[in-house]
């Protein structure tokens, strides 16, 4: 499997560790049913930790076409020809817009729902608000949980797999930190300890304004 750094803007690092999978199309059918089939959809999708179906629907709102997917088949349809430099325009895009940090540019970014889509940075900690002005109606549909725009029950489904694939990896995430440092954290940040320390600083500096 080919692979290539996630980001147009990385093209030319060749020491850039965040790769992916060149995306594959495949254009089948002919005159009104002649559609576009993405054929490593969920590898691709998988090196960016986003859906499937996500990917799937941005390039139907980029396209102006319908677009289809079913999980438990792994096709993933674009209705019309397509060419693949063209669907690797709109990735790009896609990447830029729900997967790279807006401050840093690292693609270790987890997606937060709520009325408003944030990007939240493993690196470099910012949150990026997603603006969703200029963003296809269907896109907001996609990622409504208020209900407000009409968000279907399957749009919230892949919603809810998105946010609890997120929980488990912060899960894992501290269970890494181990029992020492998470004991370390909760006595720091008590108040008694915060206290305490502050009690010693002052003490130190009383004794060292003393000192000969």
């Amino acid at each position: 499997m080919e692979l290539q750094n996630i980001g147009s803007r990385n093209n030319n690092d060749a020491f850039y560790r965040y790769k992916m999978p060149k995306l594959a199309t495949k254009i089948h059918g002919r005159g009104n049913g002649i559609k576009t089939s993405i054929v490593n959809m969920v590898e691709v999708a998988k090196a960016l930790s986003r859906s499937p179906a996500h990917v799937t629907r941005f390039f139907g709102c980029e396209l102006g076409a319908q677009s289809s997917f079913n999980d438990k088949t792994n096709t993933f349809i674009v209705n019309g020809a397509h060419e693949t430099p063209k669907l690797c325009d709109l990735l790009d895009r896609f990447i830029e817009k729900y997967v790279q940090c807006y401050k840093c540019g690292n693609p270790e970014t987890d997606i937060l729902l709520d009325k408003m889509i944030s990007l939240k940075c493993a690196a470099c900690g910012h949150l990026s608000d997603v603006d969703l002005l200029n963003s296809n109606k269907v896109m907001k549909k996609f990622y409504s949980q208020s209900g407000s725009v009409g968000c279907s029950k399957k749009d919230k489904r892949a919603a809810k797999v998105i946010l609890k694939n997120q929980s488990r990896k912060n899960e894992n995430l501290e269970e890494d930190d181990g029992d020492d440092d998470h004991i370390e954290r909760h006595a720091d940040a008590a108040p008694e300890a915060a206290h305490q320390r502050m009690k010693e600083q002052l003490t130190g500096a009383a004794t060292s304004m003393t000192l000969p």
